[in-house]
């Protein structure tokens, strides 16, 4: 079964190919153990993308021209440019991790998790609980990000009575002392930071130089090695919003570590490569049931009858697929999250919140 994986890797900004290694070493272990995907193995074939719409919707159109069966995505802020072209092709487009508009609501598009809404969801849940009256939150400056945030992000925030401060930081900014120093004296309650490494790295040096003490936020990209040598101790006590748990003791942790250590021991486990192993491993998993011929049509019905479904490393979380997860966002598939607590390096502490109330269920 050719499954095509796009992945943002090479661009001068953004690039991480550990979610490829990821993805590559879940698409090794089903083929190795759980006989691939309705009995035929699965091939991978992978495009990279740069993280720019030109680039993004080349890779939609390689897709549609090797004629996968579905379509699977390693993260991205530029899938509205891809999911027009792989959805209109009847590709089904599958995702761990939906950021992006056409990724929630498209017909043939599949989130395992609610993505960035039920992300937010969760944040605002979390603010609310620790009693936080307003949070300013630090984006990358990409209009689906920031979209995202002002139109899922406002009205969750709002419903937990949390105000909420977007803050766009844009894309290889070396120096966002202007932006943090401006939403600090705002004194919000929390900050949050959703972006990639670098992305990270630079809101966290601000937040140092201006001495900022608001508890922080922040997802997974943000606990790499090349994050803390940046901005040594400054996640130290930050609560993290994951999709998945890398160093629990759960069984779903110890598989992720065991397969990553087979097909890909030189990967670092922590930062994203997960997303890449989730994203994949998920699809595997939700289309188990799948039976005789395999076509981008039984793909996509099997999808939509996905119930209760286990993600991978997700620390007990399950996805359906039928559309009703989120209100309105009929292709996300659940609305919970994993949330850690840093100390030192590490995330310790897994545990898992829901944000369905949030969302009206």
């Amino acid at each position: 079964m050719k499954v095509g994986f796009i992945t943002a890797e090479g661009g001068s900004a953004i690039s991480l190919p550990e979610v490829r290694e990821g993805a590559q070493a879940a698409a090794a272990y089903a083929n190795d153990y759980l006989g691939g995907i309705g009995g035929r193995p699965v091939q991978l074939v992978v495009c990279k993308s740069q993280e720019d719409a030109a680039s993004a919707r080349t890779c939609a159109n390689e897709m549609v021209e090797q004629k996968v069966t579905a379509v699977n995505i390693g993260t991205t802020a530029f899938a509205d440019s891809m999911v027009p072209v792989i959805t209109g092709a009847r590709i089904p487009y599958t995702t761990g991790v939906a950021a992006s508009g056409a990724e929630f609501v498209t017909d043939g598009a599949f989130s395992w998790t609610g993505g960035f809404p039920a992300t937010l969801g969760v944040m605002a849940q979390t603010a609310k609980d620790k009693g936080y009256k307003s949070v300013s939150l630090f984006v990358t400056d990409a209009p689906a990000v920031t979209a995202g945030a002002n139109a899922l992000g406002k009205p969750v925030f709002a419903k937990a009575g949390v105000g909420l401060d977007i803050v766009p930081i844009p894309v290889g900014t070396p120096d966002a002392t202007s932006q943090v120093t401006a939403a600090i004296g705002k004194k919000p309650g929390a900050v949050i930071l959703v972006g990639e490494g670098t992305f990270c790295s630079t809101v966290l040096k601000s937040l140092v130089a201006v001495n900022a003490t608001q508890p922080k936020f922040v997802i997974q990209p943000c606990l790499s090695k090349t994050v803390e040598d940046a901005a040594p101790g400054a996640l130290d006590g930050a609560t993290l919003f994951t999709p998945g748990d890398t160093e629990g003791d759960n069984a779903e942790s110890r598989l992720y570590r065991t397969v990553m250590g087979k097909y890909a021991p030189k990967t670092a486990l922590d930062g994203y490569a997960v997303t890449g192993y989730q994203n994949l491993l998920g699809l595997v998993r939700a289309l188990k049931g799948l039976t005789g011929d395999v076509t981008p049509a039984s793909v996509a019905s099997t999808l939509k009858a996905a119930k209760d479904v286990v993600l991978p490393a997700g620390d007990g979380l399950t996805f359906t697929c039928d559309g009703t997860a989120i209100p309105n966002l009929k292709a996300l598939c659940s609305t919970g999250s994993v949330v850690a607590t840093v100390k030192g390096t590490r995330a310790t502490d897994y545990r898992t919140v829901d944000s369905a109330s949030l969302f009206g269920g």
